[in-house]
C-alpha cells in the first residue's frame, strides 16, 4: 500500500534528522581530539634559543707597515643563562660571488692577505652573564715587512653550547666573527674589470632583470660605485649599483630590475661605474634586448584579419544576393493544364 506523500515527506525528515545528528555528535567528540593536537607547534616554535650579539660586526683599520693599533669589541648575551666562549683570530677567505667569509681553521694562513698573525684578543676565553655584556681587547701590530695593500682576518667567537647569532657581519654554524679589513699604506696595484653584464636577449614581457659580475685583481678590497641606465620606446630608468666590498682575486654579483609587465621594443642598458682608493678607475658595459608580446600580438593580427574578412563578406553578400534567391525569383511557372 502506497503511503500518502505527506507521510513519506515526515518520514524523510526525520531520517534526516537523526542523520544530521550522528554527524553533529561525531564531530562534538572529535573536537577535543583536535585540540589536544594545536598546542603540538607552538611548543616547539616556543623552544627557547640562546642567542647573542656581536659589535662591530666589521673592523676597518688603514695602517703603515710598523704601525700599532688597537680597540674594543663586544658580546651581548641576550639569553637567560650564562654562555661561555673562546675568542680567536682567523683568517678567511671569499670564494662565491654574493660576498660570503669562509673561516679558515686556526694557524692556518690564507695566502698573502692573511692578517690573522697580527692581531692579538683579551680576553680568550670568558663567561657572559645573562643580558650582560663582555668588552674585549683587540691589539693589531702591522710587521715592518708587510706588503702593501689589503690583509683580512676575523675575530670569531665560539660558545661552549649551540647558538643562535644576531647582529653580526658574518657566521658559520654557532661561530660568529667580526671581520677586519686592514689596508697597508704603500704603492698597490689596484685592477678590476666588468666579467658579466647580462640580459635575456628577448623575453616576451617585462620587467627584465640584468645580471652584473666584476672581478677584482687588484691587491685591495673595492667597493664599486656607479648606475645602470635603461633606455628604450618611452622608457628611461636609471638604478644604483648595489654597494657591495669585492675582495682581492674574488669576483661579485649585481642584480638589477628594471620596468614592469607591459614594455616593448628595443632597449639599452648601460653600466657606468668606477673603483678604486680614488675611485676614478672607469667601468663600463653595455647590452642591448628586446621585449615584445608576441603572443598577445598574434592574438591581435588574426583577430584584425578575421574583422576585415568578415567585413568584406558581408559587403559582397549586399552587393550580390545569393544565387538561390535570384533563381527562386526568376523561376518561370508552369501553366495548368485543364484536361477535357
Amino acid at each position: 500500500m502506497k503511503l500518502p506523500k505527506t507521510i513519506q515527506n515526515s518520514k524523510f525528515k526525520v531520517q534526516n534528522y537523526k542523520s544530521k545528528s550522528k554527524i553533529f555528535y561525531f564531530l562534538v567528540l572529535l573536537l577535543p581530539f583536535a585540540f589536544c593536537l594545536l598546542p603540538l607547534r607552538p611548543v616547539l616554535a616556543q623552544e627557547a634559543q640562546r642567542t647573542y650579539t656581536i659589535t662591530p660586526p666589521t673592523i676597518n683599520q688603514k695602517l703603515d707597515p710598523g704601525q700599532n693599533a688597537e680597540g674594543i669589541l663586544k658580546v651581548f648575551n641576550n639569553t637567560d643563562q650564562s654562555l661561555t666562549f673562546t675568542a680567536a683570530a682567523r683568517d678567511f677567505i671569499v670564494e662565491d660571488t654574493i660576498g660570503t667569509p669562509t673561516f679558515l681553521p686556526n694557524n692556518t694562513l690564507s695566502n698573502k692577505y692573511s692578517a690573522a698573525a697580527w692581531i692579538g684578543i683579551m680576553p680568550s676565553t670568558f663567561t657572559v652573564a645573562p643580558h650582560q655584556r663582555q668588552e674585549l681587547n683587540y691589539y693589531i701590530h702591522v710587521p715592518a715587512n708587510a706588503r702593501p695593500g689589503g690583509h683580512y682576518a676575523a675575530v670569531t667567537y665560539t660558545p661552549s653550547v649551540k647558538l643562535g647569532v644576531s647582529g653580526t657581519g658574518a657566521s658559520v654554524n654557532t661561530e660568529a666573527g667580526s671581520l677586519f679589513y686592514i689596508e697597508v699604506n704603500g704603492p698597490i696595484n689596484e685592477q678590476a674589470f666588468v666579467t658579466k653584464f647580462l640580459a635575456n636577449l628577448f623575453q616576451e614581457y617585462g620587467p627584465v632583470k640584468i645580471s652584473t659580475q666584476i672581478k677584482n685583481l687588484g691587491d685591495l678590497h673595492i667597493t664599486p660605485q656607479g648606475t645602470i641606465t635603461v633606455t628604450g620606446l618611452l622608457f628611461n630608468q636609471t638604478q644604483n649599483l648595489a654597494s657591495h666590498n669585492i675582495f682581492p682575486e674574488a669576483a661579485r654579483d649585481f642584480d638589477n630590475t628594471f620596468g614592469q609587465t607591459w614594455m616593448i621594443g628595443r632597449y639599452k642598458a648601460v653600466l657606468l661605474a668606477s673603483y678604486g682608493t680614488n675611485n676614478n678607475l672607469p667601468l663600463m658595459a653595455t647590452v642591448y634586448f628586446w621585449v615584445f608580446p608576441w603572443r598577445l600580438a598574434v592574438v591581435i593580427v588574426l583577430a584584425v584579419v578575421a574583422l576585415i574578412l568578415a567585413a568584406l563578406y558581408l559587403k559582397k553578400r549586399k552587393k550580390n544576393p545569393p544565387l538561390e534567391a535570384e533563381k527562386a525569383g526568376t523561376e518561370p511557372t508552369s501553366a495548368p493544364t485543364i484536361e477535357n
